[in-house]
């Protein structure tokens, strides 16, 4: 389902909202979440979730779902659909005011669709960060076979083997990838997710493996860096950039609570000042003006 589809179906929901409410309670409720994946979608849905819920007389104990539209449209400053939003948060909340604190079904069923309607959101937000991944290892995966085009045909020898290991160990993961976009088939999906987890999950390894993928196309990027005292993992971390990754998002992905830490360090080695250009740009600048090919 593209996300022109997930509108379609948001938009046959909304339609039978006034006479049916049932009926597009059971499709917006049955919708997979991994479909909405823009935050427009997202508030969309829990807007139309809550007016659904209200019209079906199932009330909620607190504003938690439709909060999701309050804050997007506030955001983005649609005052019409923000005075939507508004509107039908406090008809929620006026009907959580009047459920009875003796009514453990009710308030019981409410908590159920809360949490569950959380969990879901929290799954599609994992899947998110799960495809932040794909496209950052689809891209060194491009990268690496851009690696054996160019390769084949300037060196007379071969490329050292340990990094030839590596990249025929991407090509592995990107064969999944693209077998689990073209097919739609949830299996396969859950194999591609497996093949990445196991291919990033030792973070030390893979930036270090990263260095050494990166040297064998850009040796004289690489040069440059390792003379200026940085570390094999250093200079993982630093590659991780070049593929267009933004500070916060390599955070994430190393997981290390001294990422900004870490960051500085390798802009003093760097020879960066605090208020000098961006990490990210400086080294895919320093990538380009040695770019030998």
């Amino acid at each position: 389902m593209h996300e022109s589809d997930a509108g379609r179906l948001l938009d046959n929901a909304e339609a039978h909202l006034e006479m049916h409410p049932d009926s597009a309670f059971v499709a917006l409720d049955s919708l997979d979440r991994r479909h909405l994946n823009t935050p427009e979608l997202r508030a969309r849905h829990a807007l139309l979730y809550s007016i659904a819920l209200e019209k079906c007389g199932i009330s909620m104990t607190n504003d938690s779902i439709i909060n999701i539209a309050v804050s997007y449209y506030s955001n983005k400053g649609d005052k019409e659909k923000a005075d939507k939003a508004l509107l039908w948060r406090d008809i929620i909340l006026e009907h959580a005011g009047k459920v009875d604190v003796t009514d453990t079904l009710q308030r019981q069923n409410a908590r159920i669709i809360q949490e569950r309607y959380a969990d879901k959101l929290e799954l599609v937000e994992k899947r998110r960060q799960t495809w932040a991944i794909i496209l950052f290892s689809t891209g060194l995966l491009a990268f690496c076979i851009m690696i054996i085009r160019r390769y084949a045909h300037r060196l007379k020898q071969k490329p050292d083997d340990k990094a030839m290991a590596l990249i025929r160990q991407r090509l592995s993961v990107l064969d999944k990838i693209l077998a689990s976009h073209i097919s739609s088939d949830d299996k396969a999906y859950r194999i591609s997710e497996e093949e990445i987890e196991n291919l990033i999950s030792d973070r030390e390894s893979f930036l270090i493996s990263t260095k050494i993928v990166f040297k064998e196309n850009h040796p004289g990027f690489i040069s440059i860096l390792e003379q200026k005292g940085l570390t094999d993992w250093e200079i993982g971390y630093c590659c991780l950039f070049t593929l267009g990754l933004k500070g916060k998002e390599v955070g994430e992905f190393i997981q290390k609570k001294r990422h900004y830490i870490i960051s500085s360090e390798i802009r003093k080695k760097l020879g960066l000042g605090e208020h000098d250009t961006n990490i990210g740009i400086w080294l895919r600048r320093l990538i380009s003006e040695t770019e030998s090919f």
